[in-house]
């Protein structure tokens, strides 16, 4: 395959049709059919350069992503809805370590001998987060699969590094917990898109003709997931 001027990884897969480019820092990282010729893969690509050299140029303009010291006064999102956490170390070291809701703030009450607290508050976030995943994303789920006209097998919640959710060819679906944090607009997609795949097990056009019933703006949701990374 001729060089382009930018790094380029191609893995081969056993996707039938589709060729999916990803920009990983500064890497294009191409998921295309094991059947596919290699002249095939370099046409797409030359016909997405522009779109990838944008790409890359707005992920190097993008500012470091600053990681999470789970202190007072940081901010977490929920539901697209930023929320302050709020530290409260109390003296009794009988005291249950907890996360609540209250008055806007994310409430972290641990009690002040907690070795390592960060991590420990870091914790409990995760599991608060975690029950309510499984909460709203079984709720609209269910809702919503009332209005594709399907039945999921089970609806379950994981801890995925690089999807937002996975549906198999029977049925089961399952979610990474941390689309929690994203707007309704996007969990919908999200679940709307896991939901098709009981009709289409693919990403072909009829596929994502389906997606596009209930989501016209489905492009701009995808976008929005690929420009906003979640970080926990």
């Amino acid at each position: 395959m001729a060089p382009f001027d930018f790094p380029l990884e191609v893995i081969r897969t056993n996707r039938k049709r589709s060729v999916a480019i990803q920009i990983l820092g500064d890497t294009v990282r191409v998921r295309a059919p094991k059947t596919l010729s290699e002249r095939r893969i370099h046409s797409i690509i030359a016909k997405r350069t522009a779109w990838i050299k944008r790409k890359l140029r707005e992920q190097a303009e993008r500012p470091a992503l600053k990681p999470k010291e789970y202190v007072s006064g940081e901010a977490f999102q929920y539901l697209g809805r930023n929320y302050r956490l709020k530290v409260v170390k109390t003296p009794k070291a009988s005291t249950k370590p907890s996360i609540k809701m209250q008055q806007g703030y994310l409430v972290a009450t641990i009690p002040e001998t907690t070795a390592n607290p960060q991590r420990r508050i870091k914790a409990l976030l995760r599991d608060w987060y975690q029950v309510r995943a499984e909460q709203r994303l079984k709720e609209k789920t269910e809702r919503l699969a009332k209005v594709v006209g399907v039945t999921p097998r089970s609806i379950t919640v994981r801890d995925y590094k690089s999807r937002w959710g996975s549906c198999s060819v029977k049925g089961d679906i399952s979610y990474n917990w941390q689309i929690i944090l994203a707007p309704h607009r996007i969990i919908d997609y999200v679940v709307i898109h896991e939901l098709c795949h009981i009709l289409e097990h693919n990403h072909s056009p009829q596929y994502w003709k389906q997606v596009e019933k209930y989501v016209p703006d489905w492009r701009d949701c995808r976008a929005w997931l690929k420009d906003n990374p979640i970080i926990f």
